[in-house]
């Protein structure tokens, strides 16, 4: 049964989808504005938050729907056209915990989408969200792919059993999702059922780079953390360069692949950076778990979660071997960009690989 969370935004927002942020470490690093830019063209504060920060709460009845003097109200955010963002609503620590968020501050953004689709039956738990602008898997989206729903890690058929969102709401609540696992968060779909991804389920991550590297050298790369790894595939390119696919067993927790190829147009969260950062040449490096099926499931076995973390670490250290070879910018499989810090926490995690797991 989901938490109660109620009165979390004032009653004028009831309803609406929220997505809920720590106010600490990676939320702090990557603000709400840079996230919606790395999914949707254009994305924009039309009104942004005064310099007082988030509305704090005020206790009692007869304070209720009160902002405190100097306070400004929260903003809105542009993210297309027919969709928005209004926030941050600042969240008691009791609403924090209702959310299943780490100790500490924590805010709630309001997601309206004017015209909503009709929403439709729940489809077949088969695959990953589809991005049909880039060919890759979540959240890489260029802001022209509107998406589909073919598996339920994130529990939306869960929290939608009558029927899923559509076109433009379907878009935002899979950022909202990409977001909260990205720093931490939650999202409230509905105004009623929460939805928390887990941090550690985000794996894969690819470099884009300037420079070329053979599938010989890549080789090499891959060989020293997965020693078995060999040539799935080699073909040229149109370009006459080689695109490629590597790939190794691990003793125990499944594949590791390396595909190398050029891209026509890389995410949108590298629009953003200057044009020596990253190139059109993609380096993805992807995790194929002894069971894949349960990369498609909200609660993955235990099992699943203690490979996926030692994957997380060794994906991570991979990356950081091809960009120090290449430079390049990394991207997650949110399609946000992962900076050194962020990559710093991969490669060093928590004692435990995760709290959220069931044997």
């Amino acid at each position: 049964m989901d938490a109660p969370v109620a009165g979390l935004v004032p009653d004028a927002h009831a309803g609406a989808h929220l997505l809920a942020t720590p106010r600490s470490r990676g939320a702090a690093r990557t603000p709400v504005d840079a996230l919606a830019r790395a999914w949707f063209v254009g994305a924009a504060w039309t009104t942004p938050p005064g310099g007082g920060g988030a509305a704090r709460p005020m206790a009692g009845a007869r304070f209720r729907g009160v902002v405190p003097d100097g306070v400004v109200a929260p903003g809105e955010l542009r993210l297309a056209e027919g969709a928005r963002v209004v926030g941050p609503f600042a969240l008691t620590p009791p609403q924090t915990q209702a959310l299943g968020l780490a100790g500490g501050g924590a805010e709630a953004f309001a997601l309206h989408v004017d015209h909503p689709d009709a929403r439709l039956a729940p489809v077949a738990r088969t695959g990953a969200w589809a991005d049909t602008s880039t060919g890759t898997s979540t959240g890489t989206s260029t802001g022209t792919s509107t998406g589909s729903l073919t598996d339920d890690r994130d529990g939306l058929v869960r929290a939608f059993p009558a029927g899923l969102p559509q076109g433009l709401e379907l878009r935002v609540l899979g950022w909202a999702v990409a977001a909260a696992r990205r720093v931490g968060g939650a999202v409230v779909a509905d105004g009623r059922t929460v939805l928390t991804p887990d941090p550690a389920s985000g794996v894969d991550l690819t470099l884009y780079s300037a420079h070329v590297l053979g599938p010989d050298d890549a080789l090499g790369v891959l060989r020293t953390t997965v020693p078995g790894a060999g040539v799935v595939a080699v073909r040229p390119g149109a370009d006459g360069l080689a695109e490629y696919v590597l790939s190794g067993e691990t003793p125990y927790d499944g594949e590791v692949r390396l595909e190398a190829r050029r891209v026509a147009r890389v995410p949108l969260a590298l629009d953003g950076l200057d044009w020596r950062e990253h190139g059109p040449h993609a380096y993805r490096l992807t995790w194929v778990p002894t069971e894949p099926d349960e990369l498609a499931v909200e609660r993955p076995s235990g099992l699943h979660v203690i490979a996926r973390s030692r994957a997380r670490v060794l994906l991570a250290r991979l990356a950081a071997m091809l960009q120090g070879r290449l430079a390049g910018t990394l991207v997650d499989d949110g399609g946000f960009v992962v900076r050194d810090l962020d990559l710093d926490e991969r490669l060093s995690p928590a004692a435990a690989p995760s709290a959220r797991f069931w044997v």
